[in-house]
C-alpha cells in the first residue's frame, strides 16, 4: 500500500476514534479520489481491505454508541416529563405531566 493511502487510512481512523464524523467523511472522500487517481492493483487491494474492514467496524461502533446515547437521552427526557408513583402494593404508576421540557429548580 502506498504511503499516501496508508496516511489517509490513518487519518480516517484518527477522526473516527476522536468522534469527528465530518473530518472522517472528508478524509474518506480524499481516499477515494487518491485511489481513483492512482488506481488500486491487486497487491494494494489485498493490503487495503483489512484496513478498510477495521474502519467499517469503527464506524459501526461509533454509530451504535451514538444511537445508545440518543436512546438514553430520550429515556431521561421521558422520565423527567412523568410522575412515577407506587401504590401500597408496590405497583408503579406513571403519569405524564404537561411540562414542555424538564425544568430544575
Amino acid at each position: 500500500m502506498s504511503r499516501a493511502l496508508t496516511r489517509q487510512v490513518g487519518q480516517i481512523r484518527a477522526a473516527l476514534l476522536s468522534g469527528d464524523p465530518h473530518t472522517a467523511l472528508i478524509r474518506i472522500e480524499d481516499l477515494v479520489r487518491t485511489a481513483a487517481r492512482q488506481g488500486v492493483d491487486a497487491g494494494t487491494r489485498a493490503a487495503l481491505e483489512p484496513a478498510l474492514a477495521e474502519l467499517r467496524d469503527l464506524a459501526q461502533a461509533s454509530l451504535s454508541g451514538a444511537q445508545q446515547a440518543a436512546e438514553q437521552v430520550r429515556a431521561i427526557i421521558q422520565a423527567a416529563r412523568s410522575l412515577q408513583t407506587y401504590d401500597s402494593q408496590g405497583r408503579k404508576t406513571v403519569t405524564a405531566t404537561r411540562a414542555a421540557s424538564p425544568q430544575r429548580f
